[in-house]
């Protein structure tokens, strides 16, 4: 589970950019891959346009709609990742056991690059869209092979 503010930016891109390489990978089905947001403001909404239309530029199709994060899914996935800290700690407090707080990681903690926030690209311009275009591909191909090799 891919999760963000709105879960119309970052977290459905790499919901498809996720899916997109397991496809590649040969290894579709293996993983349940699902996104939300940790608020309702955008619930049913599809993903932004600008999102969409930088997804479509690199052969990705992103065709999603926006749901909310329930408490149910902190038990029906095995790991939450979180696009930030906010989202984080938003996340972080449905959780009841431990094993559920073990289970929600920083998305950014899998990106060979560096740890930290994926940026909110809704305020910026398009280069912001481009720039966690660049975040979430290389962090999902680190994940993928990670989660390939367990």
């Amino acid at each position: 589970m891919f999760i963000c503010s709105g879960n119309i930016c970052r977290s459905p891109l790499a919901q498809a950019v996720f899916e997109h390489l397991s496809a590649e990978a040969g290894l579709s089905g293996e993983f349940e891959i699902e996104s939300s947001g940790t608020g309702a403001w955008h619930v049913g909404e599809q993903a932004d346009s600008r999102m969409r239309k930088t997804a479509s530029a690199h052969g990705v199709k992103l065709n999603h709609r926006s749901r909310q994060l329930h408490r149910e899914d902190l038990s029906d996935y095995h790991l939450l990742l979180t696009m930030d800290h906010h989202n984080h700690r938003d996340t972080m407090a449905l959780a009841r056991t431990p094993e559920e707080r073990e289970k929600v990681r920083l998305f950014r903690d899998f990106d060979p690059a560096g740890t930290g926030d994926v940026p909110d690209p809704w305020y910026g311009g398009l280069d912001g869209f481009e720039d966690v275009w660049q975040i979430v591909k290389r962090t999902c191909e680190s994940l993928l092979k990670n989660l390939s090799s367990e």
